[in-house]
């Protein structure tokens, strides 16, 4: 399946916007809305493959980057796409990974391919394996990538920790995250964690952050740097969302 989620709050856009997509064959099903509010709603219950995402709605709505940060948390695997009639807002959608801009004017044949694009890419990321193989001496595991909770890597050895086990492997990051999918977060230079596994991420007494995981008595390292990074990504704005660090002393540095 290959669905497509549309905010746009100009009716005379969305319904051009729509009208395209639904020529597209490899769209298999279109939501088309002006609210902030059900957009996220529908990326939560149909989980769309592409999002069409104006970023400057009706004043009083939520911002447009606000709704791309919320349905990012909630499937950070989807492409995200950018609808503006300017480029200013390229810097501050970094943290959601949009995979590209559709500047106003709509150039329709420009649109169809951009799709089209993305179509190809989930169709070939479906057909990737959803595990990793490990093979031993007189062994092989498969480890299933929804399992892993985080990597850890120390000197020439990668660390997979999967909660019943820890399995070792001889690649780097770098070649690791290749295989993972967006769910995994770059914490720390030597850590990769699985977004959906933390249970909470705290402050240590080194003024860094580790990061705990349920059922599980290991932990990992997150760098400030990255913290900020993570808080952007988990903060969708939504009811439920809690702070679990303490706020920053008068003489600490933010």
């Amino acid at each position: 399946m290959f669905e497509v989620l549309i905010l746009e709050d100009e009716e005379y856009n969305r319904e051009f916007l729509k009208k395209i997509v639904n020529e597209i064959p490899e769209v298999t099903g279109t939501y088309a809305t002006s609210s902030s509010s059900e957009a996220i709603e529908l990326a939560q219950k149909h989980r769309p493959s592409c999002i069409l995402l104006d970023i400057e709605l009706c004043p009083g709505d939520i911002s447009g980057l606000a709704v791309a940060r919320s349905i990012f948390s909630i499937n950070p695997d989807c492409f995200m796409v950018f609808i503006t009639g300017y480029t200013k807002y390229a810097l501050q959608s970094f943290l959601v990974h949009p995979y590209d801009y559709i500047i106003k004017p709509i150039n329709k044949s420009k649109l169809k391919a951009l799709i089209k694009e993305i179509a190809d890419k989930v169709r070939q990321r479906n057909t990737i394996p959803t595990s990793i193989i490990i093979k031993g001496k007189g062994e092989c595991y498969h480890i299933s990538k929804a399992d892993i909770l985080f990597v850890e890597k120390y000197g020439n050895v990668a660390y997979i920790h999967t909660g019943d086990r820890i399995h070792k492997l001889y690649l780097s990051l770098d070649e690791i995250e290749k295989n993972l999918s967006s769910s995994f977060f770059r914490a720390h230079k030597s850590y990769l964690i699985n977004l959906s596994k933390v249970k909470k991420v705290y402050k240590d007494d080194n003024r860094s952050y580790m990061v705990s995981f349920d059922n599980y008595e290991l932990t990992a390292s997150m760098s400030r740097n990255k913290y900020c990074q993570y808080l952007q990504i988990i903060n969708d704005q939504t009811e439920g969302f809690v702070c679990l660090t303490q706020p920053p002393t008068k003489n600490e540095d933010s």
